[in-house]
């Protein structure tokens, strides 16, 4: 009983600290976007970037919160993807939608607007963590390797053998143009007429 209670509290301790992260992750991103929009249709940029970065945080810590807990004790850590993906959505839409009417705004359109988030996310997360698992255990090539292997660059990898190879050819075929000089030279060394004596002096 006393192991267990210690491991809710560590849980605990770590889904909260891991919700922060995640908050301040999406304040950050919450800040920006303030930002760039207050400069468009604010006559206060300031105050609206600070207003989307405090909702921003407030909707990914309670996000996170909420995620962690509801795969930690509804599904003891074994959630499928799929059922990740329905968590996302549904822990997106309560925290939006609650966050956003706290401050002042519709509930439906912030719950609809963070479970599409949420449901997005995790999906796009899916994806590149499986890409991840398939080409983990494949050895990664160089990259001049894997352009000369590209079917769009007109250059093709040698292996040593391919190499010795057309070394061999060239120099069978440098040997048989000195075998062809040779022969011309004699060639031309027996066609060229013998030197007639030289007179004998009186």
């Amino acid at each position: 009983m006393g192991d267990q209670i210690k491991d809710m509290q560590d849980f605990q301790s770590n889904a909260l600290m891991s919700a922060a992260k995640v908050g301040a992750l999406s304040g950050t991103a919450g800040l920006i976007y303030g930002a760039a929009a207050g400069v468009i249709r604010s006559p206060n940029p300031m105050i609206h970037s600070l207003s989307c970065g405090i909702h921003w945080f407030a909707c990914g810590s309670a996000f996170w919160w909420l995620r962690s807990n509801i795969i930690k004790h509804h599904y003891q850590d074994k959630a499928s993807l799929q059922e990740r993906t329905y968590t996302s959505a549904l822990c997106g839409g309560i925290a939006g939608g609650s966050v956003t009417k706290l401050m002042g705004g519709r509930l439906v359109p912030g719950a609809i607007i963070f479970s599409l988030l949420g449901y997005c996310g995790q999906s796009v997360f899916n994806r590149v963590d499986a890409w991840q698992m398939e080409n983990a255990h494949k050895t990664s090539k160089p990259l001049m390797q894997r352009m000369a292997e590209s079917k769009w660059i007109p250059l093709r990898t040698l292996s040593d053998q391919e190499y010795r190879g057309m070394l061999r050819e060239k120099l069978l075929s440098v040997e048989a143009e000195i075998a062809l000089l040779d022969d011309k030279i004699q060639e031309l060394e027996q066609s060229r007429p013998a030197s007639a004596p030289s007179p004998k002096q009186p």
